[in-house]
């Protein structure tokens, strides 16, 4: 048995072993009503449920990895804070929406976030310290700069793209 901790800076995964103790935590934690955890019955549901999340993780995983001069000139790093932030980013939006995005480094140590709908596109900016968004679609455009990166505007955001872009 597998479960999933989400919206949090890294999801982990437990592989239950079936004793008795491990059964009855098990079946404890399917009782939870809080959102807390997923409880999968196999790896190949947590591939299935959460493939875009694990995608964009490892893209994140690769972009914590760069180093200085990774584009070949003077670029630096994405920093530890803007990394933070594009784990959050990824932890609160849905994988109907992440299968359209993907993760970029900034020359400036910061991140992106670009994602290409069927009707417009999406790009967050993420500096560590606040984050910058552009949505566009034939008919509708919204952003904001320097804002707090929070469930609330994400989720706002996250309707505006189910409903305007895909």
């Amino acid at each position: 048995m597998l479960a999933e901790r989400t919206k949090t800076k890294q999801n982990f995964y437990v592989r239950f072993e079936n004793t008795k103790e491990n059964l009855a935590l098990l079946a404890y934690l399917q009782t939870l009503k809080n959102q807390k955890f997923v409880i999968y019955n196999s790896p190949a549901e947590v591939t299935k449920s959460e493939k875009e999340h694990i995608r964009l993780n490892t893209e994140i995983d690769n972009l914590s990895q760069l180093k200085a001069g990774w584009d070949g000139f003077d670029a630096l790093k994405p920093n530890k804070k803007a990394i933070n932030q594009a784990e959050d980013l990824v932890a609160m939006l849905s994988e109907k929406v992440l299968k359209y995005c993907a993760l970029f480094p900034s020359n400036d140590s910061s991140v992106y976030l670009q994602g290409n709908f069927p009707k417009g596109g999406f790009a967050a900016y993420l500096n560590g310290e606040s984050f910058s968004y552009f949505l566009k679609g034939e008919n509708f455009k919204n952003s904001a700069a320097d804002i707090e990166l929070n469930d609330k505007i994400i989720s706002k955001i996250e309707n505006q793209i189910c409903k305007n872009l895909t």
